[in-house]
Order: C-alpha cells, then sequence, then structure tokens
C-alpha cells in the first residue's frame, strides 16, 4: 500500500469512529529525540467499558480474570497486534519509515471478578527514525482519537516549529530545555485529490526558519 494511499484508508477508518466513551480515557505523550520517538498511551477503563475488557480477558469463561489470563493477554497482543502502531506516526508522510525498536504492555487492575471498577493499560513505544529530526524540514503527523483528553509532545530546541494543527486547547511551553506542545486530540483539515478532508490527527510542521507569519498562535514560544 503507499504511503498516500494508507493516509486516505487511516481518514476513511477515522470517519467511522465514534464520539469518546464516558467510561473510556486515553491520554497521549510523545518524546521527539534526533532519530528516535518515545511514545506512551495510557487508557482508563471504567462503568461498562471495563466490564467488556474483563469478559475479553476471561478466557474460561468463569467470570473470574486470572493473573495468567491477563499475561496471555499481553503476549499474544505482543505477537499479533504491534503492527499496527507503526501507522500512529508518520514522519514526512511516511517517506521516512519508522522501526518499531520496542513495544511494552501493561495492564493493571483487571485481575479479580469481573466487575466495571477501573482497569489502566500503559503502553510505551519506542520507534526508531532513519534520519536526523533536527535538520532541514519535516511534518510529524500523530494519530487523534476524539477519547484522548491530552496530548503532550516533547521536542528538542532544535527542531523548530512553524505549524502546528490538529490540537485543540492548544498550550505550548519549554520544559528542561525542551519545547512542549500539549492540548486535546482535535480534528485537522486538508485537501486530497482537490477535495477537502478530516481526520482526529496532529500535524506539526518543523523547518530552518524561525519565522512564523500568525504569532497568536504560537506566544509561550517566543
Amino acid at each position: 500500500m503507499s504511503k498516500k494511499s494508507l493516509l486516505i484508508s487511516l481518514i476513511i477508518i477515522l470517519s467511522f469512529i465514534p464520539l469518546s466513551s464516558a467510561d473510556a480515557i486515553f491520554t497521549n505523550g510523545l518524546q521527539f529525540y534526533d532519530t528516535s520517538i518515545d511514545f506512551t498511551i495510557n487508557e482508563v477503563y471504567t462503568g461498562t467499558d471495563a466490564e467488556a475488557f474483563r469478559l475479553s480477558l476471561d478466557a474460561d469463561n468463569n467470570s473470574i480474570v486470572s493473573e495468567d489470563e491477563v499475561e496471555n493477554f499481553v503476549d499474544e497482543f505482543k505477537r499479533n497486534c504491534t503492527g499496527q502502531y507503526l501507522s500512529y506516526v508518520l514522519i514526512d508522510g511516511g517517506n521516512a519509515v519508522l522501526s518499531l525498536d520496542s513495544f511494552n504492555m501493561n495492564v493493571s487492575g483487571a485481575r479479580g471478578n469481573v466487575s466495571t471498577s477501573e482497569i489502566k493499560v500503559t503502553v510505551n513505544i519506542v520507534y526508531g527514525v532513519p534520519e536526523s529530526l533536527e535538520s532541514g524540514k519535516h511534518s510529524l503527523w500523530v494519530l487523534g482519537h476524539p477519547a484522548i483528553e491530552k496530548m503532550s509532545i516533547s521536542l528538542p530546541s532544535e527542531m523548530i516549529i512553524t505549524d502546528i494543527d490538529g490540537i485543540d486547547e492548544l498550550h505550548t511551553s519549554c520544559d528542561s530545555g525542551r519545547q512542549l506542545i500539549e492540548g486535546r486530540s482535535g480534528i485537522r483539515s486538508f485537501i486530497v485529490d482537490d477535495r477537502q478532508a478530516f481526520e482526529y490527527a496532529v500535524m506539526i510542521e518543523t523547518g530552518k526558519s524561525r519565522f512564523i507569519a500568525d504569532f497568536s498562535r504560537f506566544p509561550s514560544l517566543f
């Protein structure tokens, strides 16, 4: 599948995503470095979503989720489902092919009787980037979702931000010499084959020039 086709497929998929469930809350944190990306996804399930999650873990249908059942779920997920995460982040429209250098998942609170109590899932991914992100112009694309209540994206100070799109309630700051972008996952619009399209995703453009036409968009960067 071409990178353009991949993007269009993601747009089609995202157009069918329902609005955020009150029983599932996501937060994402990304740290971009020169040749790697550290991505942490936190998911919290309560109520009917937590109950449905436990039922999917309960392999022997005895209404009790055991330690082994949780571990089997994590192991099977790592074997069969990690490839999807290569579509969560795209550099330069997918022209820079990322590697999945490490993947870890932790599920906490799921063990015990099937119930609606809280379950937390934490996923940490480290991507390898084939070329330097700190030089030249780049586009950084991150998949969003209406349930993501908070996104934080940290960039090296050497990466000059020229545009940010797809984050609501945008706030920018500096933290330990790095640039920090925070907000909620939002909708960005763009043109595909002369037609306007929409998606839940963040697009950050970087370049060599510190000139930005609309300084009011990023007041805390200056």
